[in-house]
């Protein structure tokens, strides 16, 4: 008699390396990682993206690589793998916050949450494959942009990164996840803008964000396409919060270029090759008014008459 071995194959759910649960970001994109045996789908708010190649893990698992384009908010991403006959899923929640929304719940200031691939279960996976370990004496930004690419290549880069001193700001060995910012952001940002951390002890007033620590929340630490590293054009940024100058109605009726002082799109007077803009005449930092006026000045005629001496 012959016997005959039946053998089942029991499909392992995907498993999502990274991010890890509930992560944050103030990214538009971000990669996922995801582990599997099986084929693989995955699918978000931006109807999904292709799977890229696929790498062998050791234990026969393979390793996928996608990236999502994030809204502001909340988005739930799934992976799917078939199943004898049916679907095992598997579902990463990411919350991408842009400059004005609330901040939430959980972030890590100090840190990027435990959305980071910088994980050491995470990190000994992609191990396999790629090379974890800077080399001893070698570039710390070169190493970096490996991977972060996006944030090593911006038009207008911050000092630290276009000098290679990644690690001037985020440390190598902390723990649990490694490159964690060394300080608090504001602290961070003090250690070099000795001339903010004296105008934020010395002057009457403080602006919210700046006051708080958050100093993320206008300028990227990176780089950007904007002056001062600041996430969008001043005007845009601003009115981010104060919604109701966007009407371009400000300080005056009657001014010479029409019905009110201009806010964008002219030239500063007295600075060459500069557009005016809000922060011609409001500190984003501290100031000596409660309208943060620049200058140290606290009427409004001293602030005009920095320009118009008439």
């Amino acid at each position: 008699m012959t016997l005959a071995l039946l053998t089942i194959v029991v499909s392992a759910a995907p498993r999502f390396l990274a991010p890890g649960p509930v992560a944050q970001t103030t990214r538009e994109q971000v990669r996922v990682f995801v582990e599997t045996d099986g084929p693989l789908s995955l699918s978000g708010a931006d109807g999904g993206c292709s799977v890229g190649p696929r790498f062998r893990l050791d234990g026969g698992a393979t390793l996928a690589h996608c990236t999502f384009t994030l809204a502001p908010g909340r988005t739930v991403v799934s992976a799917s793998t078939p199943d004898d006959g049916g679907v095992l899923t598997a579902e990463a929640v990411l919350s991408r916050y842009v400059t004005t929304s609330t901040l939430p719940a959980g972030v890590e200031a100090q840190g990027f949450g435990p959305g980071t691939a910088h994980r050491p279960e995470v990190e000994s996976v992609c191990a396999q494959c790629h090379q974890m370990e800077r080399a001893d004496g070698g570039s710390a930004v070169a190493f970096c942009s490996t991977c972060h690419a996006e944030v090593t290549q911006r038009k207008i880069m911050h000092g630290p990164v276009q000098q290679g001193a990644c690690l001037a700001c985020h440390q190598e060995t902390s723990t649990p996840t490694r490159y964690a910012v060394r300080w608090p952001i504001q602290e961070t940002c003090f250690n070099c803008h000795v001339d903010i951390k004296a105008a934020m002890a010395t002057k009457a007033f403080r602006h919210g964000p700046a006051a708080a620590g958050r100093c993320t929340t206008c300028h990227d630490p990176h780089g950007s396409d904007q002056p001062f590293w600041l996430k969008k054009h001043a005007y845009d940024l601003c009115t981010n919060c104060h919604t109701e100058k966007r009407g371009e109605r400000h300080v005056v009726v009657g001014f010479v270029y029409g019905d009110s002082h201009p806010l964008r799109g002219r030239p500063h007077p007295l600075k060459d090759r500069t557009e005016f803009s809000c922060p011609s005449c409001h500190n984003p930092h501290a100031a000596q008014s409660r309208f943060l006026w620049q200058f140290d000045v606290t009427n409004r005629e001293s602030l005009c008459r920095t320009c118009h001496q008439k």
